[in-house]
């Protein structure tokens, strides 16, 4: 269990964490994500590494993807970092293999880069998805080098520190990424044959969730997530980026059957596109299994988005944004946290906050987290 320069032994007293602390933030989060209103609005900051715990080494991806110890040693600096904030994020860590890891499943695998997440470069040709099924899906490959990762952990850290799955897209990002941009014409092409990956991907995702939970010890609708998120009435994440790119008529047909049934294996689930697809947004905050969003902000394009309008959606929805925002330019510390307050205290958004440290913000951490509470 140890790397060659650092005895994993030491991550548990490294991390630390106030266990009454972390019990405030989740009854926070998750009376937000139920419609309630608790003691205090939920923020998620992050703050700096104490110097004990910069030893913990930082691998490179391809290091972490390669190495289960390398991948708890990063995993567990940036749960340290949430910990140490002492706010309402909720750290939690899991294996980080990228948007392919379920593929390899169905045998498919992946190209891994130090610098940048694995990448899936093999696909399925149409003769070959038309013969696969759901009982081709099994436990091998990088999934099953996932699953080790998550044993690794739970034998390391015990319960201090919770697993959540690890990258899951959704049913409709799953097709894609197993026939490759085929899948798109295939809407068009063969309406039959696409419906038939989709319910591959469908089964996949199911499947995948469920082995990954009876390792982690969660609850099927309830959730740890992103190292901040916690929710008990949801129990997975749905990603949607290529869902975004397709055309409203697309959408409805041949992502949101999908979605929904899996959101509904698992009480509920939230929903991340990057980019920005107002009518998937529209479309995700009208469905009752969805109880929240995130978005991608992309950058370069981080102010496409209009938050007032979002925020709006949101909360004339039921429905709770959950992630960052970007700060406008010119924008101040406190008037940034006050923008997104007025927001957070209407119980439609959680979010993860820039401490805006500095000369036109604060002074620590700390500092900004108590302007919040008194707001």
């Amino acid at each position: 269990m140890n790397s060659p320069d650092f005895d994993l032994a030491r991550l548990p007293q490294l991390f630390v964490a106030d266990p009454q602390r972390l019990a405030v933030a989740r009854r926070r989060q998750a009376a937000v994500w139920r419609g309630e209103r608790p003691d205090r609005w939920p923020i998620v900051f992050s703050a700096p590494l104490t110097a004990a715990q910069r030893e913990i080494p930082a691998p490179d991806l391809a290091q972490a993807f390669h190495d289960p110890a390398m991948m708890l040693c990063s995993q567990v600096r940036g749960a340290c970092a949430v910990a140490n904030a002492a706010a309402d994020g909720v750290p939690s860590i899991r294996g980080n293999y990228g948007v392919g890891v379920l593929l390899s499943c169905l045998g498919l695998g992946q190209e891994v880069f130090p610098d940048r997440m694995p990448w899936p470069r093999q696909h399925f040709t149409r003769e070959q998805i038309a013969r696969i099924g759901p009982d081709d899906i099994r436990i091998q490959g990088t999934f099953a080098r996932g699953l080790e990762f998550m044993r690794l952990a739970r034998q390391v850290m015990g319960d201090r520190l919770a697993l959540y799955c690890m990258d899951t897209q959704g049913p409709l990002d799953l097709a894609h990424l197993l026939l490759g941009d085929d899948f798109f014409l295939l809407l068009h092409d063969d309406p039959g044959l696409a419906r038939h990956v989709l319910e591959i991907a469908l089964a996949l995702g199911i499947r995948a969730h469920l082995w990954m939970k009876e390792i982690s010890g969660e609850p099927l609708g309830q959730m740890h997530h992103s190292n901040a998120i916690y929710a008990e009435n949801m129990g997975i994440r749905i990603c949607e980026d290529t869902t975004a790119i397709i055309g409203p008529a697309a959408v409805d047909q041949f992502a949101v059957p999908y979605t929904v049934r899996l959101a509904r294996h698992f009480g509920g689930a939230w929903l991340h596109y990057c980019g920005r697809s107002d009518y998937l947004t529209q479309v995700a905050c009208a469905l009752p299994e969805i109880r929240g969003l995130n978005f991608g902000h992309i950058p370069g394009h981080e102010h496409d988005h209009v938050f007032e309008d979002d925020m709006q959606r949101c909360l004339d929805s039921g429905t709770v944004y959950f992630g960052p925002w970007p700060r406008r330019p010119g924008e101040s510390g406190r008037a940034y946290l006050q923008r997104l307050h007025a927001w957070a205290r209407r119980g439609c958004l959680i979010p993860v906050g820039d401490p805006a440290l500095g000369a036109d913000g604060f002074a620590d951490v700390a500092s900004a987290l108590d302007f919040w509470y008194s707001l």
